[in-house]
This record gives C-alpha cells, sequence and structure tokens, in this order.
C-alpha cells in the first residue's frame, strides 16, 4: 500500500489535493472562495443571511450582495467585526480579508459560488480501489490535529472534514500511480 505523509496548513491541503492542483488555481481560488462563503451565516448571523449574499474576493476584498441600502447602511456599522469574523474562518485556508465592499443594486442578479457550484469533471475512482491507497498514521494525526484547533466547526463538521481531506490525499496518490 502506497503511504501518503506530507501535511502543512489547510489552506495547503486545499492547494495539493487532487481537485485543487496548484496548476489550476482558479479552481483553487473558487474552493476557497465557497468555502468561506458557505460560513457566511456564522458571520452575519440569521438575521442578515436572508439579505446578504457573498460574491466574490478579489485582492483581499469581500463583495457582498445586499437586498436594499438600508441592510448595507447597518452592515456598514458593523465591518470591523464582520472582518475579524470572516477572517477567522478565511485566515486558515490562506485568504486575508482586509476590507468587504457591500453593493445593493445587483442583490437578485447575483448568484454565490456555493449556488453555481463548480463545473468540474469528477475522478471517477472506485470506492474499494481508493481504500487500498493508505494515509500514514502519523500525517492523520496531523491533520485531526489542524482540524481540531478550528474553532467554528462542530464535532460532527471537523469530522467530515478530515474524512474529505484525507480522501482527496488517497485520490491523488491514486491519481500518480
Amino acid at each position: 500500500m502506497r503511504q501518503i505523509n506530507d501535511t502543512s496548513s489547510i489552506g495547503d491541503l486545499i492547494d495539493t489535493s487532487v481537485f485543487c492542483a496548484k496548476k489550476n488555481s482558479k479552481i483553487n481560488h473558487v474552493v476557497k472562495q465557497s468555502t468561506i462563503f458557505s460560513f457566511w451565516k456564522n458571520v452575519v448571523g440569521q438575521k442578515f443571511v436572508k439579505f446578504t449574499k457573498p460574491y466574490n474576493i478579489k485582492y483581499s476584498k469581500l463583495y457582498v450582495s445586499a437586498k436594499s441600502p438600508v441592510v448595507v447602511q447597518e452592515l456598514s456599522l458593523y465591518k470591523a467585526k464582520l472582518i475579524e469574523k470572516i477572517n477567522s474562518y478565511s485566515k486558515p485556508l490562506g485568504i486575508e480579508i482586509k476590507d468587504i465592499i457591500f453593493n445593493y443594486k445587483n442583490f437578485n442578479a447575483t448568484e454565490t459560488i456555493a449556488q453555481a457550484g463548480i463545473e468540474d469533471k469528477p475522478i471517477e475512482i472506485e470506492k474499494n480501489k481508493l481504500s487500498e491507497v493508505e494515509v500514514d498514521i502519523e500525517t492523520r494525526e496531523k491533520i485531526k490535529a489542524k482540524i481540531e484547533k478550528l474553532k467554528f466547526l462542530n464535532p460532527g463538521q471537523k469530522e467530515n472534514f478530515i474524512k474529505k481531506i484525507l480522501s482527496t490525499y488517497q485520490a491523488k496518490a491514486f491519481q500518480n500511480d
């Protein structure tokens, strides 16, 4: 069985996964963006999640579409706090948000990456063949330790995240064979 034993930051884990190889930085950026956007509800709370949509990250700026100028004004008052919260989710992925740009003119026309999905052809690998590739214990423990440090995930989310990272390591090793 082939073993894999390299780990670093969560952002690097995503960078080196089979689906986001460094050579395809656009997919890499889209996956990171989509991951950050999935935590938007935790950042703005239930009150504003229905009236806002993050839709882009460019040059350390998060672009958010809002339903009305009133929502933009209220969120602008809490911009520093929102930046701090979003960075707790984005920094582990290697993206630092320095500003949030609110726009209310295109709320209905905006579709987030999470809603649109990523058009990518999946690599078909039989599960039994993927399970033949083993990630060594040291690597598993390093990944688990890094994920356990993330305070914004509940235990179930942490477990799923660990499984997904491990499966990308296995798929990458399988693809390289």
